[in-house]
């Protein structure tokens, strides 16, 4: 009988110290979660990454197209990218992180939309960027063809299109903090 109660005493520290070591481990990884995403609090990288989860989940759009595309256009690397430029302008004029041209960014706005705002309002350029996907999608059913179309303004498969729509492994190429 006391074999038995010193087993049941062995057992019961043995599940209480890894209990402990989960809880260690759990609260050392919030810390550390807590601590990165208090470094990437206000940054314009931290505001881009919740534009796309926002809008892409209210335009249906899949996260591995929006990040892609976002890459492929102003190279944003994730919510810790801090040397992320969104207020780019390409020599075709498109504007801001999601690269609209500022003529077609009206109707997916549902207003007149300046060429600096869309330069400089993140929220609204991604939605925007969202809405065209949407509707280019909604036209040819393809998310590549979608991309293709975002990129040249016709449903083309070119290196842009096919990458937009076939890399699921988007987070490979974000910034991280160790």
């Amino acid at each position: 009988m006391d074999f038995l109660a010193n087993l049941k005493k062995i057992y019961v520290i043995i599940i209480s110290s890894i209990i402990l070591v989960m809880f260690y481990n759990i609260e050392r990884r919030m810390d550390s979660f807590e601590h990165r995403l208090e470094l990437a609090t206000g940054t314009v990288s931290l505001q881009m990454y919740e534009a796309i989860e926002h809008y892409s989940d209210s335009f249906n759009i899949p996260k591995y197209i929006a990040y892609n595309i976002a890459y492929l256009e102003t190279r944003y690397k994730g919510p810790f990218d801090f040397d992320y430029n969104p207020y780019l302008t390409s020599s075709a004029g498109a504007k801001g992180p999601m690269q609209i041209i500022p003529r077609y960014a009206h109707y997916f706005a549902g207003r007149k939309v300046s060429g600096k705002e869309l330069n400089t309002n993140i929220n609204l350029n991604v939605k925007i960027s969202m809405a065209m996907l949407q509707k280019w999608y909604s036209i040819h059913h393809d998310w590549v063809l979608a991309a293709g179309a975002y990129n040249s303004g016709r449903p083309i498969l070119n290196d842009y299109a096919i990458y937009a729509g076939s890399n699921k492994q988007y987070k490979q190429k974000w910034d991280k903090i160790d």
